[in-house]
């Protein structure tokens, strides 16, 4: 088919077949599903229930929730020994992922040096698995529970981890290839508008695409974006240490990593604060577009206290992040240097398929990870929501920028090993949302660092003489007392994010006074006008949302029906 002549593409031809992938276990465990299917099915369950021996009284969640109190890994191995069926569910990588990572998060704590080179269980080099690798063992033999364990628990992880994403999403893939080939082109039914760079005009963005996702191309020029692959990078900073979400490795152990490993969701490498970033942040340039950034006030000589906004990102196919928004209320630019990532997004109003949340956004819940989502059918019902213009899906090539609105929900699957940069912004259109947010949503910041926060803020401070109005003097008041309390003299420097102290922390008032004596004040008062107006807007509809009893309103208000209630201090 040739994708590039039909524009209203139907995205229901990009459904992935969800019942053609059922690779087998090494093991040979089974889904539950096959037990149905099993000669004598009683005996085997007997059979089961013996090599569990008094375990086998428990149905497979308990169990599978005892075997996570084990923290010794010799104690896990030694089960595992005792019978077939146990060999099978300590054979679980999870368990042993879970085991190394608990203890390098307990030496990470107690380490002074930072440079100091951290190994759980004395194990310095990573074989392949996190079993493995906790063991010391490059090889073992394997134990075959054939016809024996049916188990979900343990095949659908399995299973997800041999995903082939550049084959599963090969349609998606060769019609985004039909779309870059055009050059700025767009399908009006499916995927993300390509624009070329050099052509769109800050003035352009800001008027007409600054609420809905776009990829930048450069056809023009080449070499635009700096050609990083894990293997150039591993030349130049192989010692040094990075984090990749709950570990912190060198970056030659994470490409050992990155090349074999058995997880259903690969470690992601996110960072942000490595000597390798700071360095490499000298070689590329944001395009001028996205450069007209209001957070910048944060970083001026006098208040180095931006929130974390660049990041350097590699992860092995099938790695991802699972649905989110971006922090604070930012946009963000995301460029692939190597490999394709599979985008799907959502606008801030269409919660993406079985994602669930709190009312105020705190907490999201979604399944383990981006393979389980698709396996569950999710992506499918994702499409379905394409047709109806409320859900975007793209893939991005190397060289390609694609921009992310703030506020929208997004998930990104590495098709293939990949390398990456992205940072977070504040486009002026956005500041009354943004501005709302940082005052309402306190406990759902995240980047800012206190230590540095406070000393911005007490510099800030002393440089200021007369409050310029009572708005300014009630803002400074307000930092002031942050900066007077006892808690500010217990505070370090780690990510508002991880404290307490986050709900406290009077970042909305410090962003308004650095607007206001910034370059960008002739916008904030019409932007804090606005603010006002989506405050009163979001307060109307918490209004309507809470439904009054008219029996309860009417057996309140009449004192004859003998409808009453006390409180009694006894």
């Amino acid at each position: 088919m040739n994708f590039a002549s039909n524009q209203g593409v139907n995205p229901s031809i990009f459904r992935v077949n969800l019942h053609t992938f059922a690779p087998s276990h090494p093991l040979g465990v089974k889904p539950s599903g096959n037990a149905l299917m099993a000669d004598c099915l009683k005996k085997l369950e007997n059979q089961r229930q013996r090599q569990l021996g008094k375990f086998g009284v428990f149905p497979e969640n308990v169990l599978t929730h005892l075997l996570s109190f084990i923290d010794n890994p010799r104690d896990l191995l030694s089960l595992g020994h005792t019978s077939r069926v146990f060999y099978a569910y300590t054979y679980n990588e999870e368990l042993w992922r879970r085991l190394y990572i608990e203890e390098f998060v307990s030496l990470e704590e107690n380490t002074a040096e930072a440079s100091t080179q951290i190994s759980p269980f004395a194990s310095s080099k990573w074989r392949g698995s996190w079993r493995k690798t906790v063991l010391k063992v490059d090889q073992e033999a394997l134990v075959k529970v054939n016809d024996l364990v049916f188990s979900d628990h343990l095949y659908r992880p399995y299973q997800c981890s041999q995903i082939d994403f550049e084959h599963l999403f090969r349609k998606v893939i060769e019609f985004q290839v039909s779309l870059k080939d055009l050059g700025p082109s767009w399908s009006p039914t499916f995927g993300v508008q390509r624009l070329d760079e050099m052509k769109l005009t800050l003035d352009e963005f800001e008027k007409h695409f600054i609420d809905i996702p776009f990829i930048l191309q450069n056809h023009s020029n080449p070499k635009r974006w700096p050609e990083w692959s894990l293997e150039t990078l591993v030349e130049g900073f192989g010692s040094v240490k990075f984090r990749q979400e709950a570990v912190k490795w060198s970056l030659s152990f994470y490409a050992d990593y990155f090349k074999q490993n058995c997880d259903e969701s690969p470690l992601y490498l996110f960072d942000c604060s490595s000597r390798a970033i700071k360095t490499l942040k000298q070689e590329y340039e944001a395009p001028i577009i996205f450069q007209n950034d209001l957070f910048k006030v944060f970083e001026n000589a006098d208040t180095q206290c931006r929130p974390d906004h660049r990041w350097l990102i590699a992860g092995p196919q099938g790695s991802g992040s699972t649905f989110h928004k971006d922090p604070n209320y930012t946009s963000a630019w995301n460029t692939v240097l190597t490999g394709k990532k599979l985008w799907i997004m959502f606008p801030p109003d269409v919660k993406p398929p079985g994602i669930s949340t709190d009312e105020e956004e705190d907490e999201v819940t979604s399944p383990v990870g981006v393979a389980e989502w698709i396996l569950s059918g999710f992506y499918n019902d994702a499409l379905t929501l394409a047709q109806d213009g409320k859900c975007r899906i793209a893939v991005t090539f190397p060289g390609d920028c694609i921009y992310v609105p703030s506020g929208w929900w997004h998930s990104v699957i590495n098709l293939t090993d990949s390398v990456a940069l992205t940072e977070n912004f504040v486009p002026a259109p956005t500041l009354p949302k943004i501005l709302l947010f940082l005052k309402s949503k306190r406990k759902q910041l995240s980047g800012f660092h206190l230590h540095d926060i406070m000393l911005a803020a007490t510099k800030f401070l002393e440089k200021r003489g007369i409050f310029g109005n009572q708005e300014s003097e009630d803002n400074f008041m307000k930092l002031e007392n942050f900066l007077s309390t006892e808690m500010a003299d217990a505070i370090d420097n780690r990510d508002c994010g991880l404290s307490e102290a986050a709900s406290e922390l009077p970042i909305f008032e410090f962003f308004v006074e650095l607007l206001r004596s910034s370059k960008f004040e002739p916008m904030l008062e019409d932007a804090l006008k606005k603010m006002k107006a989506l405050e009163s807007e979001e307060a109307k509809k918490r209004h309507k949302q809470v439904k009054v009893s008219d029996r309860w309103t009417s057996l309140a208000a009449d004192s004859n029906n003998g409808f009453s209630f006390s409180l009694s201090l006894e």
